[in-house]
């Protein structure tokens, strides 16, 4: 009888203390699932959660061989094929505008060469090239200057071109046959100086449903404007569309590439207080005297956005930096979401960012993430990407 009192008494100590199960907190609204994250992450049996990174290579525009090249800047539009090989926009070129280099970060050749003919690019304003490779392994480049998409092989030869829109920022093809698209309003007249829409379209560009949308006040029109950047992010991964908007709070929509969405990921955040260095750099683009009465307009709220921006792996994690600092200089934490959109990590890194972009895309085990240097010279860092 002593016995068996013992062994219940283990049993009961083991149920009462040992690690519990985690209660995931979802409900469903009109057919989309929602998922709510709290302050602290998820705790699931047999999730790797535990991101590790470890440095394979540079390319660093500081050093002369790069220079050399002619690439001694790198706008933000990167990516990588399925064999590793690196794909960068630097416009500052004297003739081409793409820059490819082997998975070992070495130097293979540069093709795109500016101008307004078959197979030329205009890269007169930042952020007029978008690039990307395609689910085909083709390096798709939306050019807004020309109203077109290219498309490239490995070696630099054009497959086709297509027209876009004036309107049209990028174009992004998908594996079904359809395209994500951003397009831009701009209405110095209206309530919204600047609208930025993220479409699903068809083969031909034609629109079946818009995604989300970026409004930013018209601070000539409006009494205040609240002094943040609007940032709005999207990425794409496992045949979802993920998209997130500042004002929206902490939320993320995801869709289907037919349109459907399927999942909103919600969760709690810390406020971070703004900072006064933050407050100055905002200001710094209305110092001239013509935005004088604009000026008077601008105030800042208690606290930042829950979030900046993001990005997703290969399997479907979402990494989403918010403004809390990180364990060293110029690191930010990210939270780590995992496909199923539970917040199960947070990780401290350091990625180049500005008031429109987070510079970073993970493909194939490893990190390509972009990085200002203290010499004010940028460089694309390759890292090896582990989950434990």
């Amino acid at each position: 009888m002593k016995k068996i009192i013992n062994l219940f008494l283990i049993l009961f100590l083991a149920l009462c203390c040992g690690p519990r199960l985690e209660k995931i907190e979802k409900t469903m609204e009109d057919g989309v699932e929602i998922v709510v994250n709290h302050l602290e992450p998820y705790r699931i049996k047999g999730e790797r959660s535990i991101l590790s990174l470890e440095k394979e290579f540079t390319i660093d525009t500081e050093k002369d061989e790069i220079a050399k090249l002619g690439l001694t800047d790198i706008w933000g539009s990167f990516d990588a094929d399925s064999e590793g090989n690196i794909y960068l926009i630097s416009p500052k070129s004297s003739d081409n505008v793409i820059f490819a280099f082997d998975k070992e970060g070495n130097f293979v050749r540069t093709f795109g060469r500016k101008g307004q003919g078959p197979g030329e690019l205009q890269a007169q304003v930042y952020g007029s090239l978008f690039l990307n490779v395609t689910f085909k392994d083709e390096i798709a480049i939306s050019d807004h200057n020309n109203n077109k998409i290219s498309f490239f092989r490995k070696d630099g030869s054009l497959v086709k071109e297509t027209k876009l829109d004036s309107r049209t920022g990028f174009a992004m093809p998908l594996e079904n046959g359809n395209y994500l698209i951003v397009k831009s309003i701009i209405n110095p007249q209206g309530d919204y100086i600047n609208q930025r829409l993220l479409i699903l379209g068809n083969g031909q560009f034609e629109e079946i449903k818009e995604l989300d949308r970026q409004s930013v006040p018209n601070p000539v029109i409006g009494k205040r404007l609240k002094g943040f950047y609007y940032v709005f992010s999207w990425s794409v991964a496992k045949q979802k569309i993920y998209t997130g908007f500042q004002e929206r709070g902490y939320e993320i929509f995801v869709y289907d590439f037919e349109g459907k969405m399927i999942r909103k990921i919600k969760k709690e955040h810390r406020p971070v207080p703004v900072s006064e260095e933050y407050k100055k750099s905002y200001m710094k683009q209305f110092e001239a005297p013509v935005f004088a009465p604009i000026r008077s307009k601008i105030y800042f709220p208690d606290s930042m956005p829950a979030f900046h921006a993001f990005f997703t792996d290969d399997e479907g994690r979402l990494l989403v930096m918010t403004y809390e600092k990180g364990e060293n200089p110029g690191e930010y934490i990210y939270d780590i979401f995992n496909a199923d959109g539970l917040f199960i990590g947070r990780k401290s890194l350091k990625i180049y960012n500005d008031e429109n972009f987070l510079y970073a895309k993970i493909k194939h085990s490893r990190l390509y993430c972009l990085n200002e240097k203290e010499s004010g010279y940028k460089e694309l860092v390759s890292y090896k990407v582990r989950w434990k």
